[in-house]
């Protein structure tokens, strides 16, 4: 890449001309936040660039032209794995926020085109007013947070449609050099089933743009749901330690069966007290903190919010007779699970819980309006309806909590999420909690786990590293230095018992892009090269350097 000052100004008044001085940005401080995430890192922002749809391309060839990395963003909350930070020292930030059309909306075949812009909150709005019949795919993230950026992420979320990579029916590409492709039937005039069968003809291009640098996603054409007959919730909370092999060994025969079609969330009960409220700081205002919290202040906040060691959400879709059925089977299936409390949900339910919330909170002893807080959202989200209240288990260690605005960043959040794939059953949840409670807790943080169970093959565990970027850990530690520890520690223990990452933050990817088969590594090298020879796409984003070449061994 080109290291000449000189030519970044050039580039930056070319950019201008061509963008509007609006969308070039190169105040310090808007360059400062956007070189900043949830936990230390070290690459910098020159320049931000806002272009228009038929903008992008001229600000590629600019960058072209000087040599100069792009990392692309759409929303910039890519928080816990990044934020806005680039994989590379002094790069321009590619915003694609204005990137923000619906269009091509097909209600007969349950397809929509979004632009890379486009938020969770603009195509759950968009829907609901065209009639609410289909219904999108959200995560617990920010409503403002881009569909387009988690799903070639390869994020999920909650319903059906949950595994978001499944349900890319068609993309737009744009290529260094210019050129936009189409993928599926895209690429041919007039083909009726465009967007339908994904795989056009020939060889599939689509997971070459899935977590990579090989070109920039412009929008994709999504599979929506069609709205259900009918929808009810389920929750269970189970007490013991050991339910967690008794849930998954509960829940992937139901899942495999097609009983379950939605992706059950399996969440211990520090990832549930983060979503109820904050560390109990004044808990402790004669004694010692804990790091992490255990013992009788864990249970006695379990107590209070009715939280099991383990907690299960997970939703039953379909006509009324599929729902009733698959309700007796989820029933029938989680009774084998000991001491475990099991709650169906329905619409109507919750808004007869909802009205008469203050005398069920008298009868019960209950904080059922706390609750709803928690309650509604998720209830909503099973819906495709994203909310920002889950955000709140983020500030877990802080001491004020969000104000509303949810940027982490700014609010010197601590957070890094690791996330790794096993096999879907119950020996593999158990090692794989088994590793994060023994690494976590030795460098201060609550071990806060959810399993989801991906499909009928394999699950998920998405593991919450959190703390306060301004507070001094024990004996004078810094956060910042102890998270990244037990982040490497946590990853070192996975690869030793064969468990790796379906996605990783921007820390690790310098690591990671050296790992696994050096064959297959140069294969990707060699991708990069063809489609990308200057290397301007965020370079070392998922894909080594073109220039490098993997002949020996790789270890992990």
């Amino acid at each position: 890449m080109n290291k000449d000052p000189q030519s970044a100004t050039q580039a930056i008044v070319k950019w201008r001309q061509l963008l509007g001085d609006e969308y070039v940005i190169t105040d310090h401080e808007p360059l400062k936040q956007a070189s900043t995430a949830t936990f230390t890192t070290s690459a910098t922002v020159i320049a931000i660039l806002k272009p228009a749809r038929d903008q992008v391309a001229a600000a590629v060839a600019v960058a072209a032209e000087y040599s100069l990395p792009l990392y692309t963003i759409s929303s910039g909350k890519n928080w816990g794995y990044g934020s806005r930070v680039p994989s590379t020292n002094d790069s321009v930030l590619l915003d694609l926020g204005r990137l923000n059309d619906i269009s091509g909306y097909d209600p007969e075949h349950h397809l929509v085109t979004v632009g890379a812009g486009v938020t969770q909150r603009q195509l759950a709005d968009f829907l609901l007013a065209q009639g609410g019949m289909d219904w999108m795919d959200c995560t617990g993230s920010h409503p403002d947070c881009s569909i387009v950026g988690n799903t070639v992420e390869r994020g999920f979320g909650h319903t059906p449609y949950g595994e978001h990579a499944n349900f890319i029916g068609a993309m737009e590409v744009l290529l260094a050099d210019g050129r936009i492709i189409k993928t599926g039937f895209g690429r041919f005039d007039g083909a009726k089933a465009s967007g339908m069968y994904k795989w056009g003809l020939g060889p599939a291009l689509d997971q070459l743009f899935l977590q990579s640098n090989l070109g920039i996603v412009l929008s994709i054409t999504l599979w929506l749901m069609p709205k259900p007959e009918q929808f009810v919730a389920f929750y269970l909370s189970a007490p013991n330690e050991t339910a967690l092999e008794q849930i998954v060994a509960a829940l992937v025969p139901l899942k495999r069966s097609g009983v379950i079609t939605s992706l059950p969330h399996i969440a211990n009960a520090y990832r549930v007290l983060g979503g109820m409220q904050q560390y109990p700081w004044p808990m402790f205002s004669n004694h010692p903190v804990q790091f992490p919290l255990h013992g009788d202040v864990l249970s006695q906040l379990k107590k209070q919010w009715q939280v099991g060691t383990w907690n299960v959400s997970g939703a039953l879709y379909g006509t009324k007779e599929q729902v009733a059925n698959a309700r007796k089977q989820v029933r029938r299936a989680l009774r084998t699970v000991k001491g475990a409390r099991l709650n169906f949900i329905s619409d109507s339910l919750l808004r007869f819980i909802e009205i008469f919330q203050k005398p069920i909170a008298f009868i019960t002893r209950m904080d059922i309006p706390g609750m709803l807080k928690v309650l509604r959202p998720v209830h909503n989200m099973m819906k495709g309806q994203p909310s920002a209240q889950f955000l709140t288990s983020s500030y877990w260690r802080m001491k004020t909590g969000p104000d509303g605005r949810f940027d982490m960043d700014k609010d010197n959040v601590g957070l890094i999420w690791s996330a790794f794939v096993a096999p879907a059953d119950a020996k593999n949840a158990r090692q794989l909690m088994d590793i994060v409670d023994t690494v976590l807790p030795q460098f201060g943080f609550e071990p806060a786990v959810t399993l989801t169970l991906l499909n009928e093959r394999c699950i998920d565990a998405v593991v919450s590293i959190s703390f306060d970027r301004t507070a001094s850990a024990p004996d004078g530690k810094s956060w910042d230095e102890l998270a990244l520890q037990c982040r490497d520690k946590l990853y070192q223990a996975m690869f030793s018992h064969g468990f790796y990452p379906y996605r990783t933050d921007v820390g690790k990817m310098a690591e990671m892009v050296h790992c696994g088969d050096p064959q297959y590594l140069q294969v990707l090298a060699d991708l990069k090269h063809a489609l990308d020879p200057q290397g301007i796409f965020a370079p070392g984003r998922y894909i080594a350097s073109a220039s490098e070449k993997f002949t020996g061994a790789v270890s992990n």
